[in-house]
């Protein structure tokens, strides 16, 4: 098993693990697909952003034990709106099979959820798995929605601009907050405003979006790539996830490395061929809403900052991240915005 550093923390991974196998004892074998659940062992421990996520092998057959700390979704039953979203997803080789739910809070304090583990690496940006990325996007962008009940933006546009204008008001609201980001976030909602009412008529909430297309939210499994991570998806504009996977501060989430010139046009080509979708009117779109999309991410990694700075980060996820602050750091720098006006 994975050791996470520090004994306190070491100590609340302990905790969870006991409550965890008996859990897993107490349940059915047969939600896992096993004869029995008397060989239980774990394996490794991933702290996300909002959840933690145990690696676990019950009887040979491996899983990931997700506990739902923080939710970012707005929903109090966000832990059963991501096992819908799967159970959606099921048969379509885009997301990991899930297998049970629990948001009762009487094992735990938090909503849990049991899913199939993926075996393989995150994304790379090699151009052969960058046209990889856009035939499973224009495969979950396509699937039909009729009789779903998820999370819409009926104005897609228009809401990705009232998502920002939150994300500033949380930011503005921190003791810690960089005075220097909101100056140049208030011009460049300033800047993009013409563009929010005069072009809101060409995004169409059609499509059901992951909304969190990162690099470590992809495996690349030996059946091919698959999305994890399916806490906040949406029936949007496809242009929502196309935006969030081209966006240089969303990229900078992963690493250092950025999509060239010739991967992103590699992409659209891809894309729209894929999906019928007419590239010059896709290209538009994407001009216009991946500014607002890059400034989300830039404001949410500078809230978790101040969250860190201001101790309001929930303890059993402030190991990682604090493990994360060069991430944040990274992308939350005021250059990306200063980068993002002078694209404008």
């Amino acid at each position: 098993m994975k050791t996470i550093g520090g004994k306190a923390n070491m100590e609340a991974m302990s905790d969870f693990e006991v409550k965890i196998e008996r859990y897993l004892k107490n349940l059915p074998p047969g939600v896992f697909g096993v004869r029995n659940t008397d060989s239980i062992e774990f394996l490794d421990m991933n702290s996300g952003a909002y959840n933690l996520n145990f690696h676990v092998r019950v009887n040979q057959k491996e899983f990931i034990f997700r506990i739902n700390i923080e939710q970012q979704s707005g929903l109090s039953n966000q832990i059963e709106y991501e096992y819908k979203v799967l159970k959606f997803l099921e048969g379509h080789n885009i997301a990991p099979k899930t297998y049970y739910v629990d948001n009762t809070l009487k094992s735990f304090d938090f909503g849990i959820l049991i899913e199939q583990y993926l075996d393989g690496p995150y994304l790379s940006y090699e151009e052969a798995q960058i046209i990889e990325v856009a035939e499973l996007l224009v495969k979950l962008h396509s699937l039909p929605l009729a009789d779903v009940n998820f999370i819409i933006w009926q104005d897609p546009l228009g809401a990705t601009s009232d998502l920002v204008k939150d994300d500033m008001l949380n930011y503005e609201a921190r003791k810690t907050c960089d005075k220097k980001v909101i100056h140049l976030a208030r011009e460049l909602m300033a800047r993009t405003r013409t563009n929010i009412e005069d072009k809101r008529h060409l995004f169409h909430a059609d499509s059901l979006n992951h909304t969190d297309v990162v690099p470590d939210n992809f495996i690349k499994t030996s059946d091919g790539l698959r999305m994890i991570d399916w806490e906040k998806p949406r029936v949007d504009d496809c242009t929502y996830d196309i935006s969030c996977f081209l966006s240089e501060p969303a990229q900078l989430w992963f690493s250092r490395e950025v999509l060239n010139s010739a991967n992103r046009e590699s992409f659209l080509n891809t894309y729209s061929r894929l999906s019928g979708k007419k590239k010059d009117l896709l290209s538009e779109k994407i001009r216009i809403r991946e500014p607002l999309v890059s400034l989300h991410w830039i404001l949410w990694g500078a809230i978790k900052l101040c969250d860190l700075r201001d101790s309001r980060t929930a303890p059993e996820l402030l190991e990682a991240h604090e493990e994360k602050t060069v991430r944040y750091e990274r992308i939350a720098d005021p250059v990306n915005i200063e980068k993002l006006l002078e694209s404008l």
